[in-house]
């Protein structure tokens, strides 16, 4: 199994119809802290894709793998440090473009389009990361932060709501 870096570009042409390759991602750290960066978090302490690509049908391949990952991100309440682990499954499938459409109607829906002939493969995992992630990370001392506010008879409908009381 080959290991690549998110810098890493695979193209097409390399891929044989019907045999499945597979490859290791294994980003280096300046490319760890660009991502920490990119998606707000504190930490990845660990991150790791495996991924098959295989070519599918004329013009069409499969990206199919998993990506594993040991973040840190901060807690949107306090503020605090919330460790995190990320399994997630890899699935994208991408397809040539074609020149001429005025003649042939295509559903391209759930497909990626090739960029310069070649499967983006750092981004496909830098993204799956992104998607992974807890979008509202919370500590468990976040409960005891929350407070419930006072219910004060001052309030936009307050006037409304007196036309309501009856007499």
């Amino acid at each position: 199994m080959e290991i690549l870096t998110l810098s890493s570009a695979l193209p097409v042409d390399r891929f044989l119809s019907g045999k499945a390759q597979k490859y290791g991602i294994q980003p280096t750290a300046l490319e760890i802290g660009d991502l920490a960066s990119r998606f707000d978090l504190v930490s990845i302490e660990e991150m790791f894709a495996e991924v098959t690509i295989q070519k599918v049908a004329c013009d069409c391949w499969d990206v199919a793998g998993t990506l594993s990952a040991r973040v840190v991100q901060r807690c949107v309440i306090t503020g605090h440090h919330v460790p995190d682990f990320v399994d997630f499954i890899i699935e994208e499938r991408y397809v040539r473009e074609i020149e001429d459409t005025g003649s042939v109607e295509v559903d391209l829906v759930g497909t990626e389009p090739l960029v310069g002939g070649a499967i983006d493969i750092g981004e496909i995992v830098a993204q799956s990361l992104g998607i992974a992630v807890a979008p509202w990370p919370k500590s468990s001392m976040s409960a005891e932060c929350l407070f419930e506010e006072d219910v004060s008879d001052e309030h936009p409908f307050a006037g409304l709501a007196a036309l309501r009381k009856p007499e």
